[in-house]
């Protein structure tokens, strides 16, 4: 059997999770050197060999996951009767803790978001596109990197756990659409939170949100989106918006959210 690449295994990051590599066999194992677990809170994908010997890794690597300050290390396991193995063997591990990425979910699949896909492709960022619309949320319009959902944006946002490691930007078809994402996403101790669109735009959405809810929009939000620039060229407002996310979320250390519940 061919060991698994991390990007197989690891398909839906931003997850955290560890990464488990057979690292050293002595003697007879279930699987070769190079054989790969990736391991996440409720769940693990690929095998290095089964029974009771992958449980005790399982376990490890989910005691790894609570750590604090989690740490990449070695361990080695005899594959014994005592751990209901008969190979007589000895394994070592390799246990890799693997942080979630950073994620900017781009609501809306247009010209600018693909720009903006476009813009952030090769960075260490996870980039997601949500878009109901088929013929828009095509795989071939974006890079091969970029995660596209084609569902009801408003349906993900309100079911999304997003923290200080996600940025949100709304740019979809609709204008009522991005309010209605606007009001869910305000709600959301996100990192970065941007709407596309004019000063005028920016007056009316606020306007149109209940008195106490303001105070969040003045938190959080950035609107127009990204920095001030002459262009209405959809790869130049992309990178404006790039250059924002970067110097304002990205490459800085996630504190407190943006938004905070009134």
């Amino acid at each position: 059997m061919e060991p698994l690449a991390l990007s197989e295994l690891a398909g839906d990051l931003p997850r955290p999770g560890v990464l488990c590599t057979l690292a050293k066999v002595v003697g007879s194992a279930p699987q070769a050197p190079g054989a790969k677990m990736w391991v996440w809170a409720d769940g693990f994908s690929g095998t290095i060999g089964g029974g009771r010997f992958e449980a005790e890794v399982l376990a490890e690597a989910r005691r790894l996951l609570g750590a604090s300050r989690p740490e990449a290390f070695l361990k080695e396991y005899t594959l014994c009767r005592e751990m209901g193995q008969c190979c007589g063997g000895k394994a070592t591990v390799f246990f890799e803790p693997c942080g979630r990425r950073k994620a900017v979910h781009v609501f809306g699949a247009g010209h600018v978001a693909r720009a903006l896909a476009s813009t952030l492709d090769g960075l260490d960022l996870e980039v997601c596109i949500y878009d109901s619309r088929p013929e828009w949320a095509e795989a071939s319009a974006f890079p091969a990197k970029t995660r596209i959902l084609r569902a009801d944006p408003v349906v993900l946002a309100r079911a999304a756990g997003y923290g200080p490691l996600d940025a949100a930007c709304v740019m979809t078809n609709d204008h009522e659409l991005d309010f209605a994402l606007v009001d869910v996403l305000l709600d959301k101790p996100l990192g970065y939170l941007g709407l596309i669109g004019s000063m005028h735009k920016a007056r009316v959405f606020r306007s149109r949100l209940p008195a106490p809810r303001r105070s969040l929009w003045d938190a959080a939000m950035r609107c127009p989106i990204g920095r001030k620039i002459p262009s209405k060229n959809p790869k130049a407002i992309a990178v404006s918006v790039a250059a924002e996310l970067l110097d304002k979320w990205a490459y800085r250390t996630p504190s407190k959210p943006a938004a905070v519940k009134a």
